[in-house]
């Protein structure tokens, strides 16, 4: 029985004319009263507990029944109801509270950040924690990327030439190559190394020579563009498939061969573009390119393998003329094995001191005097026996070695001829053979000396021979070092003079005494007339330049009654004698000859056909 129904309980139910009130719709308080019609008079608002009657109802205040209700009959549905809204806004406001506090803090770590990272936010119109928190993780995650990007590019661009550099090449190439692998694919590897560069920096200095490296860069990145070899990484931006290796190395990947025709055309158009005249100011410089190229798989299968076969190739294009390509092949990975085995065999035999010197006469030829002994260096190895020096010579000079040789060469040459000297051959020099390197390298004129001082050998008595092709390259300190040198009685000769395509203005301009013809000229003058007239050409020449002429590689009775008539000074070669250890010089030209000796300061000896 609901409280409505209770007559009893409600004694305050009144009788009310329909006609004197107005019916109201019961959603006005449907919410508990669902059941029932309200009413309207000038006293209030009733709810109608008796519909069936007609004109006179019963009926009850709608403030009495709410105050009974909210009072008496639903106190737990108040509680339910004052809980149900009570507790929930405590806990949001509590949520509230903690989720403001930690967006405070995580705020507060951001603005750090933001310091830290030099960023300032623009203003926005909805300044909230949330939404200052977002527009700072934005910035932030802007400005990390940027750092990381410039991070990765510091680390992986070459510095002067803003190319990939040697590491971050060789990680792509790895990727390219296991990519090329699984798909079947065929690449190459274009190795570039410029000719006439370390002229360039000699010459004009360093910064001068970096602006041509930044130019060389520009002119491949250039070709690589054109030839539609371009890959850029997403995140440096760099170019992957060009990068200098170091120095004046660079080098190009091709990802796809097509067929070899494009791979050709590539090292042509590299070729052709670094051919081009260099301007840097009011200079034009003109350098050249060696090319080296491997193909995977055919030539290696992993990277450093393949970069190392494309600079076996390049050696190989420089050997054969320079300014063209090579392809590797086989027998070229034999000969950089070979080469790898003798340098390593050179520092051990250096450590053992397994050298030894070689003596060879060189005799006027009027009277076949001794004029001067050239020294030569020679090496048995403990396996392979004697190894000639024209395989492991270049080999010292490539790897710096020949500094450290030559410095123990002319201590033991020096040594030996001071000793002749005391012997009574006080008329005599010793030859002694400089390199390119050694020019390069060393301060001539004060090695020189300190090694004669020690050793007590007088200055007139030491030759230095230097290969004409040095001569083209010599700067202007190299060419007042050796004058200092003839200043102080030592000669100088220029050795293999005819093959090394320098101009007469190098006899006039540099300090020479001595002109030693290549023994090419020798073997062909008494069977081409054209050589015999260079010959004639070249004593003439000697005479008029007041220069000492001695011909190379005689070793027919005929070679020598050549030069005699064509009036060249000196002859050295077989037919005179071979080369010979100290101790034979010392039995057969010294013990020999002692009156001759003791006579004139010098020996003979005779040719042997004579």
């Amino acid at each position: 029985m609901s409280v409505l129904q209770n007559k009893d309980y409600h004694p305050k139910i009144q009788r009310i004319d329909l006609n004197q009130v107005e019916k109201v719709n019961s959603e006005l308080v449907g919410f508990f009263l669902l059941d029932y019609d309200i009413v309207k008079n000038n006293h209030g608002f009733y709810a109608v507990l008796d519909k069936s009657q007609q004109g006179v109802v019963d009926a009850v205040k709608l403030s009495d029944i709410l105050k009974e209700v909210m009072m008496f009959s639903n106190i737990p549905l108040l509680l339910f109801i004052i809980i149900g809204f009570a507790v929930p806004f405590y806990i949001n406001a509590q949520t509230s509270r903690k989720l403001n506090s930690s967006l405070k803090q995580v705020n507060e770590q951001a603005d750090k950040l933001l310091d830290i990272y030099k960023i300032e936010l623009a203003p926005i119109q909805l300044q909230n924690p949330i939404a200052k928190l977002n527009q700072s993780l934005i910035e932030i995650h802007k400005s990390v990327l940027t750092s990381m990007q410039q991070n990765q590019i510091s680390i992986f661009q070459d510095k002067l030439t803003g190319l990939a550099d040697r590491h971050a090449y060789l990680e792509h190439l790895e990727t390219e190559l296991a990519d090329a692998q699984k798909f079947n694919r065929r690449q190459a590897l274009l190795f570039i190394d410029l000719d006439g560069f370390k002229q360039v920096n000699d010459s004009f200095g360093h910064s001068f020579g970096d602006e041509v490296l930044i130019q060389v860069a520009e002119r491949l990145a250039t070709v690589v563009r054109n030839h539609g070899l371009s890959k850029v990484s997403p995140i440096t931006q760099l170019e992957l498939n060009l990068s200098r290796l170091g120095g004046d190395e660079f080098s190009i990947f091709i990802q796809d061969i097509i067929d070899d025709k494009g791979v050709v055309e590539v090292a042509t158009n590299v070729l052709q573009e670094i051919e081009r005249d260099f301007v840097l100011g009011n200079k034009t410089i003109k350098i050249g390119a060696s090319i080296g190229i491997a193909v995977y798989p055919d030539s290696a299968s992993n990277p450093n393998a393949l970069l190392q076969m494309a600079d076996v190739a390049m050696y190989r294009a420089k050997s054969d003329g320079r300014g063209i390509f090579r392809v590797y092949s086989p027998e070229m990975g034999s000969k950089i094995r070979r080469y790898h085995y003798l340098l390593e065999e050179l520092r051990l035999a250096m450590a053992s001191q397994n050298f030894h010197l070689s003596f060879q006469p060189i005799v006027r030829v009027e009277d076949c005097s001794i004029d001067y002994f050239e020294c030569l260096l020679r090496w048995n190895h403990p396996i392979e026996g004697s190894i000639s020096p024209a395989e492991f010579i270049p080999i010292a000079e490539e790897s710096n070695l020949i500094l450290e040789l030559g410095n123990w060469i002319l201590f033991e040459a020096c040594r030996q001829m001071s000793a002749w000297h005391a012997a009574g051959m006080n008329k005599v020099r010793m030859s002694i053979n400089i390199s390119g390197v050694q020019l390069k390298h060393l301060p001539l004129h004060s090695w020189v000396m300190d090694t004669l001082n020690k050793v007590g050998l007088p200055p007139r008595a030491l030759l230095l021979e230097i290969t004409e092709s040095c001569f083209i390259d010599a700067s202007e300190e190299v060419t007042n070092n050796l004058q200092k040198l003839r200043d102080e009685g030592v000669q100088i000769a220029i050795d293999d003079f005819g093959t090394g395509f320098s101009s007469l203005s190098t006899l006039a301009n540099l300090p020479v005494d001595v002109i030693k013809i290549d023994r090419l000229f020798i073997d062909q003058a008494n069977i081409n007339p054209k050589y015999q007239k260079i010959l004639n050409s070249i004593s003439e020449l000697g005479k008029n330049l007041d220069l000492k002429i001695v011909a190379e590689g005689v070793e027919l009775a005929s070679q020598f009654q050549l030069v005699k008539k064509l009036g060249i000074h000196c002859v050295q070669g077989y037919l005179i004698s071979r080369p010979e250890t100290s101790h034979q010089v010392g039995a057969n030209v010294i013990s020999k000859n002692l009156g001759h000796l003791a006579l004139t300061g010098t020996s003979v000896v005779r040719p042997k056909e004579l």
